[in-house]
């Protein structure tokens, strides 16, 4: 059941965040190419999707090694995603693009965890890693969404 759940959370989209650029964009500007970057992660995720489909059908045992490897796969998405995103900055002035922003890091982190737990096939970790990163994220994104982005946090 953990991995059938932990397997639906690697097509989970990516947060969204960044940080002050040299120019600040417009909020629009800030929305159109968050979005743009968001668009080629949904691309570059699409493959963990398929991929984790299949694990569900693995014996057990290789069901470990199969997430492990996906949200590692997953995580090396994200981290490519986090400097992209922070080069775009986010509009002068705005608090909530701001606050939207701070969360790459924790997503990334508690991304990590998930992986760690499957790593060392703890189910006790997995218990905590699990819901804490499916419940920030998901947190995460609905303000994303909120703030008018259509791909990013969807």
């Amino acid at each position: 059941m953990r991995f059938a759940a932990a397997l639906g959370i690697v097509g989970v989209s990516l947060a969204l965040t960044a940080s002050v650029a040299l120019a600040a964009p417009t909020k629009a500007q800030f929305i159109r190419r968050g979005d743009a970057l968001c668009g080629q992660v949904q691309r570059d995720l699409a493959p963990l999707r398929r991929r984790a489909e299949a694990a569900k059908s693995l014996p057990e045992a290789q069901k470990w090694v199969a997430v492990t490897a996906l949200w590692s796969d997953q995580i090396r998405i994200q981290a490519r995603f986090i400097p992209r995103f922070r080069a775009i900055g986010v509009p002068a002035g705005d608090a909530t693009a701001r606050s939207l922003t701070s969360g790459l890091d924790r997503g990334l982190l508690l991304a990590r965890r998930v992986r760690a737990a499957f790593a060392a096939r703890s189910t006790r970790a997995l218990a905590i890693a699990l819901p804490a990163y499916v419940r920030f994220t998901l947190s995460l994104n609905r303000r994303v969404r909120a703030y008018g982005f259509r791909l990013c946090g969807g």
